[in-house]
């Protein structure tokens, strides 16, 4: 089985995908991890791409591809999760061809849907641990003490990429590039449109109920 969550930035795609994980074994990829990750390294990889992500940018699809083709072939025996990828009708046309290879297709593809005011307001209240990566937020899942990562005690930070102007540009950018997904995949009849105004408690049982009748019907 494979999924894929879709979703405008801010709307809670890595918590949901991180609770999805646990809950059925998937692997999970992440693009924004991968590229974060080769970014913190400061590889030739994240040299190159961190100025497109600072700026809201979308990575430029050849990279992306390959960054996509090695992980499906090496997990092409395990359950994955996608999480935020693919971001155009291009790159998804692209995770088609891979999963065909290995005889894989998706399975589902679900939508986290906000209004863009509430987006804004969310990413502005995002802040994540430097050490772990673990993601807070003062509206949604604020940390135990102010400031602080649970886990790791040490100070938050405030991503570059969710400065207000900055994230203005990527939903601008996620409605150019990635909205047309739905339709996609509407064609596919694998998609579902999930509202994310819910809590994570009440957003996660939306996204089970969709997965067990997948899991029913296998």
């Amino acid at each position: 089985m494979n999924i894929l969550l879709l979703g405008q930035p801010g709307v809670g795609k890595g918590t949901q995908s991180d609770l999805l994980a646990q809950q059925y074994h998937f692997i999970k990829f992440s693009m924004g991890d991968i590229l974060r990750d080769e970014i913190v390294k400061k590889s030739p990889l994240g040299e190159k791409i961190a100025h497109l992500v600072n700026a809201g940018h979308l990575v430029p699809d050849d990279i992306v591809s390959a960054v996509v083709s090695e992980f499906v072939r090496e997990h092409c025996q395990e359950n994955i999760l996608f999480d935020g990828y693919p971001r155009t009708i291009a790159q998804a046309e692209t995770l088609d061809t891979e999963l065909a290879t290995v005889r894989s297709p998706l399975t589902a593809v679900m939508e986290l849907h906000l209004d863009e005011q509430q987006i804004i307001e969310r990413l502005r209240n995002r802040r994540y641990c430097p050490q772990c990566g673990r993601l807070y937020n003062y509206m949604t899942s604020p940390p135990k003490h102010d400031g602080t990562c649970d886990l790791c005690h040490v100070p938050l930070r405030k991503r570059n990429d969710d400065d207000e102007q900055v994230i203005k540009k990527r939903l601008t950018v996620y409605n150019e590039q990635t909205h047309p997904l739905i339709d996609y995949y509407k064609a596919q009849s694998i998609y579902a449109r999930i509202d994310a105004a819910g809590s994570q408690e009440e957003v996660f049982a939306h996204i089970t109920r969709i997965i067990d009748a997948k899991i029913d019907t296998q």
